[in-house]
């Protein structure tokens, strides 16, 4: 499981590694809003399919600021649900600009995808060799 930490440390996570960069969050944030819209406790129990996992406060504390900033960025937007028992929650969309950043975000992990596939690639080759 990865753990998400403010400061990029895994404190009081057991298992893997933790998100290094907010984009890897905005990123599973916005496949999952495009999937439908949530709000934040939703997400986090959504976010368990990438083996990420938030323990305490602080590290919702670290999705809602991602989800500002995603606001500010207007690739995502929200609006209060009072509908049901309880009290409101804010839920978010994935906005146009939001789909497009989301197009563009897998793009380059493609690429990513295939720069370290020729990483790999040419080291086995090597290894092999030796």
């Amino acid at each position: 499981m990865r753990c998400v930490s403010r400061h990029g440390m895994r404190r009081g996570c057991e298992k893997g590694r933790n998100l290094k960069s907010g984009q890897w969050l905005e990123g599973y944030v916005l496949l999952l809003l495009s999937r439908e819209p949530a709000h934040g406790y939703d997400l986090t129990k959504s976010l368990g399919e990438f083996d990420v996992e938030f323990n305490g406060i602080g590290q919702m504390g670290t999705l809602y600021r991602i989800l500002r900033q995603m606001e500010a960025k207007k690739i995502v937007v929200s609006e209060w649900d009072t509908t049901g028992v309880g009290a409101p929650r804010r839920v978010y969309k994935i906005t146009a600009e939001g789909k497009n950043y989301l197009h563009l975000y897998v793009r380059d992990l493609k690429d990513t995808r295939a720069r370290i596939n020729k990483f790999i690639e040419m080291y086995s080759k090597i290894e092999h060799k030796e």
